[in-house]
């Protein structure tokens, strides 16, 4: 069952990006798993095993340099490649209006999902491009497309993803890079339960009228878009944003 291709990735201890994991591990894929959170992230590495692949663990904090240059070295060490890149690792915090996010919550939100994401493709494009190319995928946002209530500091680093993507798609074009963009709307994650605890319940109205109707999906329902846009439609889907909203937003 084991192949010889690998992918990296980040956000992989929890949610969607244990997900993936699992999903592209029952498919044979070999694994370098990265999170800042260890005790979750070791589970998911042996969840993985389990799977008669091989599978490492980098404890790491994206938004740093230094830890993004360590986990891509650690990969190439290990597997000596990087085929598939799933750019996953996010966080949100209490949702509020935008004066009312502290500067300290400005620079978590950007610095994971912006500044930890740009790192990402830094440190594994120039691993990809020696190697003959790669697939990346990069988790965005339903409000990569429209913010929806009390979410606009998070949904400005979604639609910057986006952007990147879509840059990486035109860009690398000729170089056998490609990029997509799978943008969820709301999965049953701690994610964005843990975002909820600031909304009163007038906020939670505004917020209910913003967002559309939908069916909201498991992590198990989008890590399968991840893995088909990372391993099979990477070519036709390169330079676009996968709208995985539920119904919510129709383009």
């Amino acid at each position: 069952m084991n192949n010889s291709k690998v992918a990296l990735i980040t956000g992989s201890a929890t949610g969607l990006g244990r997900s993936v994991a699992l999903k592209l591990a029952s498919q044979g894929y070999n694994l370098a798993l990265v999170d800042f959170n260890e005790q979750a992230g070791q589970e998911t590495l042996q969840l993985v095993q389990e799977q008669d692949i091989q599978a490492i663990f980098i404890k790491a904090d994206v938004s740093r340099e230094e830890d993004v240059i360590n986990y891509v070295e650690k990969t190439v060490e290990t597997f000596g490649h990087i085929d598939y890149f799933i750019n996953n690792a996010g966080i949100m915090v209490p949702m509020r209006l935008i004066h009312e996010y502290d500067l300290n919550e400005y620079d978590r939100v950007t610095g994971v999902n912006l500044k930890g994401a740009f790192l990402g493709l830094k440190y594994v494009i120039p691993v990809m491009l020696e190697n003959g190319g790669g697939n990346i995928v990069n988790t965005v946002s339903s409000n990569s497309f429209k913010p929806t209530a009390y979410n606009g500091l998070y949904a400005a680093t979604k639609h910057a993803l986006a952007g990147l993507t879509k840059s990486i798609g035109q860009d690398y074009l000729d170089l056998n890079i490609r990029a997509v963009g799978v943008a969820p709307n709301t999965m049953n994650t701690g994610i964005a339960s843990n975002a909820f605890t600031s909304l009163n319940a007038e906020r939670e109205q505004k917020l209910m009228a913003t967002t559309g109707p939908n069916i909201p999906a498991a992590p198990e329902d989008i890590a399968e878009v991840v893995v088909f846009a990372a391993t099979t439609g990477a070519d036709m889907l390169n330079g676009t944003i996968v709208n995985c909203a539920g119904g919510q937003i129709y383009q």
